[in-house]
């Protein structure tokens, strides 16, 4: 990361300026993928990566073509082809993790829902709940999000609220998004966490 910082943090930037509606929606897809990269940074690896490939595409060349003026050519082609694919590769791949956070958490969803209520049903705090969930290791797709939440909380000392707002923020998933949202409407009205993951579950069964 940083040797591609120095070799290509003016020309990413450049480019992200020229065209902010390419890199906007990367950098949107590293947010929700949970990319522990700097976006800049992980563009410069990008071109990093496709610079290298290409030297390597360009000098395999020369083994699969020969040494010829029209085989220099072809090889030089191969290597733009490699360049290309390289960056076509690092520009997906966070899209690619966000889709599949996206559907796994789907398929847990319901499950941790009605779970969760049936805990609530116990009387136990939701910060509680969260920790539950995180710990019977049932539900791998929503381990990071939940782990996100508690660490706000128990790390950084937010208060529950402003955690389930920073996490529904960036979840990939639009369920997981609106049962944090839903949550954060009970607590901030005075409504009873009990009976919104009741009724939540009880959606989730009719469904």
């Amino acid at each position: 990361g940083k040797y591609a910082n120095l070799m290509f943090d003016e020309l990413s930037k450049k480019l992200a300026r020229k065209y902010p509606e390419y890199f906007e929606a990367l950098y949107k897809n590293l947010r929700l993928a949970n990319v522990r990269v700097f976006s800049n940074t992980y563009i410069n690896l990008g071109f990093m990566a496709g610079c290298a490939g290409a030297l390597l595409a360009f000098f395999s060349g020369f083994l699969i073509f020969g040494f010829g003026i029209l085989d220099i050519a072809k090889s030089l082609m191969l290597a733009i082809l490699f360049f290309f694919i390289l960056l076509f590769v690092f520009y997906y791949y966070p899209k690619v993790i966000v889709d599949n956070r996206r559907r796994e958490i789907k398929n847990d969803l319901p499950f941790a829902i009605i779970h969760m209520a049936a805990v609530a049903g116990s009387g136990a705090k939701l910060v509680d709940i969260f920790g539950m969930l995180l710990h019977s290791k049932e539900y791998k797709a929503l381990s990071g999000e939940i782990k996100r939440i508690m660490n706000y909380v128990n790390l950084f000392g937010y208060n529950l609220t402003t955690a389930l707002k920073f996490v529904a923020e960036t979840t990939p998933s639009d369920g997981f998004k609106d049962l944090l949202n839903g949550m954060i409407g009970s607590i901030e009205s005075g409504g009873s966490i009990k009976s919104f993951l009741k009724n939540k579950s009880e959606d989730t069964l009719i469904r």
